[in-house]
């Protein structure tokens, strides 16, 4: 067993990943613009759950990136995207979350059906001969997976299932629709988000950040797989003799491997979603990029829906360990920044065991170029050792 400050060292990643990153990247303003416009604008990524869209009417609006998304589910049962804006002078049509029989614009009253369509204009005379021919509200690409309701803003990006590729093989069995959150959070975090991504898939801070939580119980470091523009990795957590019969009690969902029943998988779905899954509990974390040096930061923690007594508590107890961890973590970031903003540090070379930033870090550069074209999104096995 390798001792908490020496852990194992990976092998080298393919050459297509990227071993060291420009600090830039981390503190200038006209990347991050790069980044919004052809990172975030050409990928898709989670708006809401579908379960806050319950019923017809029911909406959420997302402000991130500049743009203002309304989501509605309509008479058909279907969840719709629509820039949240009016056709007439561009008035922002709806806040936060809530029901609605239509959309109605509070400037003018312009109302447009679930589906989008204008099916009021007071006073239409008014503007006779100065009416668009199609008075629609604008459409956002919208498609439901695993129980949420995923964006995306361009329109020739591959659809959703292309994206994701076998990634969505991989969590099938834990039905990822049927879990409901314990809690529910949005905190506006001092760090750049790539910095909150690399964090939550990187191990070698591991023994350090978190000597006395995740490094007490891991002592090795993660198996990971390339899913294209995505990465798994399969942490051992705790494997004590007890934990097996409780694995047994707490694994509604499947059918599992053996290793989904006993293992952490962590997939990091380019660009801003990280989901842990264990078959009684996932978390989501998102972040969105507010300026290079500030992130709003998505943590969602669900467990299974009707889950009782022992799966229940489970459940619960893994939720007050990750806030915990969270807590190491954030706390961390925060002296990251600090020390970057001070300029002494111009490039970020990436160890064996951040192969996931590096992977990471590769797909973010391609995007950021004029080929986004995602590599094959089959699954590859990365070695953890030399």
């Amino acid at each position: 067993m390798s001792r908490p400050n020496d852990p194992k060292i990976a092998t080298l990643p393919p050459p297509r990943w990227m071993r060291s990153v420009d600090t830039a990247v981390y503190t200038d303003d006209a990347w991050l613009e790069t980044e919004r416009e052809r990172v975030f604008g050409r990928t898709w990524w989670i708006a809401a759950r579908e379960q806050q869209l319950p019923r017809p009417g029911d909406y959420v609006v997302r402000d991130e990136l500049g743009s203002s998304i309304l989501l509605v589910r309509d008479n058909d049962g279907r969840v719709n995207a629509f820039d949240n804006s009016c056709r007439h002078r561009g008035s922002r049509l709806l806040d936060g979350e809530g029901r609605v029989e239509d959309i109605r614009c509070p400037y003018h009253g312009w109302a447009y059906g679930l589906d989008g369509r204008c099916n009021h204009i007071p006073a239409a005379e008014g503007l006779r001969g100065h009416l668009p021919p199609d008075r629609s509200l604008h459409t956002v690409r919208c498609e439901t997976w695993g129980g949420f309701v995923w964006v995306c803003m361009h329109p020739d990006t591959a659809p959703l299932d292309v994206c994701l590729g076998a990634v969505t093989d991989d969590l099938a069995p834990y039905r990822l629709e049927e879990f409901e959150p314990v809690q529910h959070a949005v905190w506006d975090l001092p760090c750049n988000w790539k910095a909150l991504v690399e964090n939550v898939t990187d191990f070698y801070h591991v023994p350090f950040v978190h000597r006395n939580t995740i490094a007490a119980h891991v002592p090795e470091p993660p198996d990971i797989r390339s899913f294209g523009d995505h990465t798994r990795q399969r942490l051992e957590i705790a494997q004590y003799g007890w934990r097996r019969r409780l694995d047994r009690r707490c694994s509604r969902g499947g059918p599992y491997s053996s290793q989904q029943t006993s293992a952490l998988h962590k997939y990091l779905l380019f660009p801003n979603t990280v989901i842990n899954a264990l078959p009684y509990h996932i978390t989501v974390m998102q972040v969105f990029p507010v300026t290079p040096r500030k992130t709003r930061f998505f943590y969602t923690f669900l467990k299974r829906r009707g889950a009782r007594g022992l799966e229940r508590a489970r459940a619960y107890g893994t939720w007050l360990a990750s806030r915990y961890i969270l807590r190491e973590d954030l706390m961390m970031l925060k002296q990251y920044q600090r020390g970057l903003d001070m300029g002494r540090q111009t490039q970020q070379v990436l160890h064996a065991m951040e192969n996931a930033s590096a992977h990471f870090h590769g797909t973010l550069q391609r995007y950021a170029s004029e080929d986004p074209a995602p590599w094959a999104a089959g699954p590859a096995e990365i070695p953890r050792r030399a």
